[in-house]
């Protein structure tokens, strides 16, 4: 394999530990032949590269707002969500439209998850993504506040929130 230069548009956006997960890449990178440039970009500047398909690899992070398995796997992997939406690999398979559509619709929660899942196959078995998990939430709170939670989807949940005098 000959050597080649992965750089020009492989951006990677800053926050958290991303620095040091891109450099990971790129030594594992190194030792296969890539040469990868690490571009640490402000939010704005990745999110409008990224909108217009000008982003190689890039590592970010995406949240589930809503708990709900439709919002990532439509905004992230739907054909017609490429580009500002989410789908930034403008990752186009019809079988997997079909199947988010599907699951989209779908009432029972077992066929839902099953449509779901085949979905996740395929879109494994295209490498769409790496995902990895990088960050973790750690809540310290005082023995006289109550209410505060951690929801599933990572958020720091405040709406019930009061301090017990």
């Amino acid at each position: 394999m000959g050597k080649k230069e992965y750089g020009k548009n492989n951006e990677k956006r800053g926050k958290n530990n991303e620095n040091e997960i891109a450099e990971v890449f790129q030594s594992q990178l190194k030792g296969i032949g890539i040469d990868l440039k690490i571009n640490v970009l402000e939010c704005g500047a990745f999110i409008d590269l990224a909108a217009k398909g000008e982003t190689g690899m890039y590592i970010t992070g995406w949240g589930n707002a809503t708990g709900d398995t439709d919002y990532n796997q439509y905004n992230l992997y739907h054909s017609s969500s490429l580009g500002a939406p989410g789908n930034y690999a403008f990752y186009e398979n019809p079988e997997v439209d079909r199947l988010i559509e599907a699951g989209r619709t779908e009432k029972d929660v077992e066929k839902r998850k099953q449509i779901y899942e085949k979905a996740q196959e395929i879109k494994v078995k295209d490498a769409v993504h790496i995902p990895y998990r990088g960050v973790e939430n750690l809540a310290a709170i005082s023995k006289n506040v109550q209410g505060v939670w951690i929801s599933p989807s990572g958020l720091l949940q405040l709406y019930d929130t009061s301090i017990v005098q």
